[in-house]
């Protein structure tokens, strides 16, 4: 595995290199700057695992024109001067060919300045907000749809079926603010006006305090626009309360672990989806995806497919640019990549905030399995 990690020496944002990381003249080193541990990191490592196998793939081919891949990650811990630091470090130190799996809307505003500084593109991040994506177009590359995209598709949805009395419950941080902002302008698309809203803060202490809050007011369903792990408080709250509103969240809610352990009190919750069902059983690559995956003992989902699809992106750009490997030159194939893999479109010729338009919903049993 050619993955590595960053060594913290202190407290503080100083910083070493871990002695397994030094890299052979001719590897191309992509680097990562993300939340590794702590309450966000399940997702992070789920995506990570999947995109290390389409990078253990390729090098076990002999690479990209001979040159393997050398994925150096890092934890930043949600923190996004750290996030900085280390960003500066894999672009000045281990001379960082592109940055691949950055996480958070805070940590990218943070490292945008030095995308631009350093010519170098940023491809696959997580957690990123619509306004943070817009902030660093032409430096960075968005391949997941954007969260107006899956408000739109969920608010569709929601006029389609006949709901009408919509509660949202948000994490109250500017990120979350955000979301609510583009869930209301969906609904209002739509003719559907909000019931109500609630905020949960970012450490889940107040998220059955604002399932309560939403209950009280009787909506038909409620959107949620949080992590897992605080979806799953909200639902359980719900159940405990003998109240049964349709649930559906955003793909941020999208852990998949954290749904599982409530069991039957997940059934019902719709999820927009921002990549192809990981199941397919119709799509060659996508089964190509759980081969591997099965074999490595990485779990099948939308987290480990979501890396697995941007490895495939990045790798495609890679060897688009014929042995160029120079930041300009991946930037020039990124701007103008139009490709269709495992089942979606990514085209970021069109310059828009994603590379992808791919929204689709979808349902859990009580089991925590997916309906498609």
């Amino acid at each position: 595995m050619l993955r590595r990690s960053f060594v913290l020496t202190s407290a503080g944002a100083a910083l070493a290199w871990s002695a397994g990381s030094v890299r052979a003249a001719s590897d191309l080193v992509l680097g990562q700057s993300a939340p590794l541990t702590g309450p966000l990191s399940p997702p992070v490592l789920a995506f990570n695992a999947g995109a290390q196998l389409a990078f253990d793939t390729l090098n076990a081919r002999g690479g990209v024109a001979g040159r393997r891949l050398r994925w150096i990650t890092a934890d930043d811990r949600g923190d996004p001067a750290l996030a900085q630091a280390i960003c500066d470090k894999l672009i000045t130190e281990q001379n960082a060919t592109a940055l691949f799996g950055c996480a958070g809307s805070m940590s990218l505003a943070a490292i945008e300045p030095l995308l631009r500084q350093h010519g170098i593109p940023a491809l696959g991040g997580l957690w990123v907000a619509d306004s943070v994506r817009a902030q660093c177009q032409g430096a960075a590359y968005f391949v997941r749809a954007s969260h107006a995209q899956e408000a739109a598709a969920l608010a569709l949805h929601l006029a389609t079926v006949g709901l009408q009395r919509i509660g949202v419950v948000h994490l109250a941080t500017p990120f979350g603010e955000e979301g609510l902002k583009l869930i209301a302008d969906a609904l209002a698309t739509q003719g559907l006006a909000l019931a109500g809203t609630a905020a949960v803060t970012p450490d889940g202490a107040t998220a059955q305090e604002a399932a309560r809050k939403l209950l009280a007011l009787a909506p038909q369903a409620i959107v949620m626009f949080i992590n897992g792990s605080q979806a799953a408080t909200v639902m359980a709250t719900a159940a405990n309360l003998r109240r049964h509103p349709a649930f559906y969240g955003l793909s941020i809610v999208s852990d998949e672990d954290a749904i599982r352990r409530i069991g039957a009190q997940a059934r019902g919750l719709a999820i927009s989806q921002v990549v192809p069902y990981p199941w397919s059983e119709s799509d060659r690559q996508i089964a190509d995806y759980r081969a591997l995956a099965t074999a490595a003992k990485v779990p099948v989902g939308y987290a480990s497919l979501e890396g697995w699809l941007n490895a495939q992106v990045l790798i495609e750009a890679l060897q688009r640019c014929r042995g160029d490997f120079t930041r300009s030159r991946l930037h020039a194939t990124l701007k103008v990549l139009q490709w269709y893999v495992a089942g979606m479109t990514v085209n970021f010729s069109r310059q828009e905030l994603s590379g992808s338009r791919f929204v689709e919903l979808v349902q859990l049993t009580e089991t925590g399995r997916y309906l498609h």
